[in-house]
This record gives structure tokens, C-alpha cells and sequence, in this order.
């Protein structure tokens, strides 16, 4: 999977003959062949051949088992810094953050924690593939910048996890994940600053990219 990747199959299907990768591999073209078969049953790869030459795709489940590996190998040998990206498009949200991000029991922590008063609202991501889904679900299982609930004396606010992130590698922001919320792991918020949206001028339907670092980093670099 490692040498497929490295060749550009991650974003194309790329022509790879098994001698290529047997080479590659340092083992006999017998072996590389029973590793693509048994990937393609498996879901992992597509092979698509057309005029006598193999074109060799990673599939999503393919990317994120290979994704799931990645984030084991660097727990276990203590990354310093843990980071994942994130692309998605710009939707049009109810406006209901504005009410939440703008309450004093949120807004103190993020002063305090996040070090900015965030402008009343979120940017509103919808994530289109299922391997940004799936890292969207393990952020849930991450230990970020814990945000308490509080109450009001009319309410109770449910606690919510931070992490840094950088949106399209210009501005600092934070991702938002609330734990009372009726959004489900298509969606990402994104707390900052300034109004995201007048700032880097994103339309309805505007593709980002967004760096998120895991590891309670206070800057994102």
C-alpha cells in the first residue's frame, strides 16, 4: 500500500506493472501480483486495464485503513506533533452557533483557553468524503481543549472539545465539537476571530482546507 501511495495512486489511478513493483518491493513479480489480488478482493485497490497496460487506484477504504495505521504507528513511537487535514465545502448553517459562542459561560473559556473571543458563530464545513468523515469521528475519540458546560440559572449548556487548527493555511481558528449537537460526522465548525466568511471571502459551496493539530498544541503552526 506504502509503495502505491508513493507512486500517486492516492489521488489517480496510476499505471503499475508488477514487475514495477515487485522491484519496489525486493520481491519475486509472483508476490506482487498475489498482493494486488488480494487488496482488490479486499476493497483496497481498483485495477482498471485498458489497452494492454494495468492502472492500479487506492480505494477510500484502502486510504482510510491506511490512515487508521498511520495514527497507530505515531502513538506508538510518540510524534511529536500529531496533525490531520480536512477538505470540505462552505454550507449555509441556521445561525444558532451566534446564540451559543456568544454566551459569557462559553465566551470567558474561550479567552482563557483558546486565547481570542471568537466571533459570535461558526464557519459551517460539510465534509464530502468518507475518509474526512472518518476523521471527523476520530477527532470524538481525541483529547482536545475541554471547554465545561455550565448553567445559567434558565439552562443547562452542554461542554464542548477544541482543537487548533489552521484554515487553508492562512488563519488561525479552532475546531468546535459540541457535545449536544444535531449535527452528525459530515459536519465540522469552526470558530475564530474574525468572520471567516467576509475575511477569506468564502461563497456558499467554497472548498477549504483545514490543518487540525491534535496533540493540545497552543499554536498552530
Amino acid at each position: 500500500m506504502l509503495q502505491l501511495l508513493l507512486a500517486g495512486a492516492k489521488d489517480k489511478p496510476v499505471a503499475l506493472t508488477t514487475i514495477e513493483l515487485a522491484n519496489r518491493l525486493n520481491k519475486s513479480q509472483q508476490m506482487a501480483s498475489k498482493h494486488l489480488e488480494e487488496m482488490e478482493d479486499e476493497g483496497l485497490i481498483e485495477r482498471v486495464r485498458s489497452r494492454g497496460t494495468s492502472y492500479i487506484r487506492v480505494t477510500e477504504k484502502g486510504l482510510i485503513e491506511t490512515s487508521k495505521l498511520y495514527s497507530d504507528l505515531s502513538d506508538i513511537f510518540g510524534k511529536s506533533e500529531r496533525v490531520v487535514e480536512i477538505e470540505g465545502t462552505v454550507f449555509d448553517g441556521l445561525g444558532e452557533a451566534a446564540y451559543y459562542v456568544s454566551q459569557e459561560g462559553y465566551k470567558k473559556q474561550f479567552i482563557s483557553k483558546l486565547g481570542f473571543e471568537p466571533f459570535p458563530g461558526t464557519l459551517n464545513i460539510r465534509l464530502n468524503s468518507p475518509l474526512d468523515r472518518s476523521v471527523r469521528r476520530d477527532l470524538s475519540t481525541e483529547r482536545g481543549i475541554h471547554i465545561d458546560g455550565f448553567k445559567d440559572g434558565k439552562r443547562t449548556f452542554g461542554g464542548a472539545e477544541c482543537f487548533r487548527a489552521l484554515l487553508n493555511g492562512k488563519i488561525q481558528c479552532a475546531i468546535l465539537l459540541i457535545e449536544r449537537t444535531s449535527h452528525d460526522d459530515s459536519v465540522l465548525e469552526i470558530i475564530a476571530q474574525q468572520k471567516l466568511r467576509k475575511t477569506m471571502r468564502l461563497d456558499k459551496g467554497a472548498k477549504v482546507k483545514v490543518k487540525i493539530f491534535l496533540n493540545g498544541s497552543q499554536v498552530a503552526k
